[in-house]
């Protein structure tokens, strides 16, 4: 009946597809509104600043500036050494990092990579629901840092951007930009 009939085939195989996909699209719009419905509740939000970091014994010291909720000082020390990657001059590493600001203190655990020849640097950093406290106490989320050093690892400027999703209601009126400046 198909055999030597292209467009019987081609019909054939779009209306199967059709028949086996259409229960795969119903079950994932079910699940969206389920998703939005957990990110209002964890009141989830987009975050973006301006980090500034000087080399330390095993880490760096900074600032957050223009970043709202994350505006306040940082701590950045080493858990690892350099370990090498294929590129010759790129090597990745992790850390942990802390920020504290006037209403708690948000704490990461990173992955990183650095391009010696560059200076240029990016990093994962996965929030600590534990080891965060006041305001990001219970908070989950993934910040992502970029940036550059132009001094040979003695200073880094960055941009530090992600989601922070609050485990606690309360903080979603918190004028970002009034007693977070620093």
């Amino acid at each position: 009946m198909i055999n030597g009939n292209p467009i019987k085939l081609m019909t054939l195989v779009a209306v199967v597809l059709t028949l086996c996909l259409l229960p795969l699209e119903q079950t994932t719009s079910a699940q969206e509104p389920s998703t939005s419905a957990q990110s209002a509740h964890r009141n989830c939000r987009n975050v973006e600043g301006k980090l500034s970091e000087v080399s330390s014994a095993n880490g760096t010291t900074g600032r957050i500036t223009n970043g709202g909720i994350l505006n306040g000082t940082t701590q950045l020390v080493f858990t690892s050494g350099v370990l090498a990657t294929p590129d010759p001059t790129t090597v990745s590493y992790t850390d942990d990092f802390t920020i504290t600001t006037n209403r708690g203190v948000l704490t990461t655990h990173n992955v990183g990579i650095f391009d010696f020849a560059t200076g240029l640097f990016t990093e994962i950093a996965r929030i600590d629901p534990n080891a965060s406290s006041g305001r990001f106490a219970g908070a989950t989320g993934v910040l992502f840092t970029s940036g550059k050093t132009t001094d040979g690892g003695a200073t880094f400027r960055s941009k530090i951007t992600g989601e922070i999703c609050l485990a606690h209601r309360g903080y979603e009126h918190d004028d970002e930009n009034n007693d977070d400046n620093q």
